[in-house]
């Protein structure tokens, strides 16, 4: 088996205040990576693989000020798979299934001022 990156976008480990929406349901979360076609958060709640949710990530900016992405996206790995009531924290990767021009050029600055180097 290969071990090359599949991934299309830079990933940069980030956390980011999150709000999710799936369903009627609102939820807040924190981002540990992200990048333009997804973001990877921990959730104290299990979210099945193949779910749509709509995400509004919280962007730092420079001298304090902030801004925020909004997109849809689809829940592609959720760690561990099953639900468990000893589970404290899942772990979810969300692709991007929608997101508009502006937004993913807001994300994509915001990811390259945070590329290491």
């Amino acid at each position: 088996m290969s071990t090359a990156e599949r991934r299309g976008s830079t990933r940069v480990p980030a956390r980011l205040s999150m709000e999710i929406v799936l369903g009627g349901d609102t939820a807040t979360a924190e981002s540990l990576n992200v990048s333009a076609n997804g973001v990877y958060f921990a959730s104290s709640a299990f979210i099945p693989l193949l779910t749509r949710l709509r995400v509004t990530l919280e962007l730092p900016g420079d001298g304090g000020a902030t801004s925020r992405v909004s997109c849809d996206g689809v829940v592609v790995r959720t760690e561990p798979e099953k639900e468990s009531a000893s589970t404290r924290e899942y772990q979810v990767a969300c692709y991007f299934t929608d997101i508009s021009e502006t937004d993913k050029t807001r994300l994509e600055s915001y990811i390259l001022r945070h590329v290491p180097f």
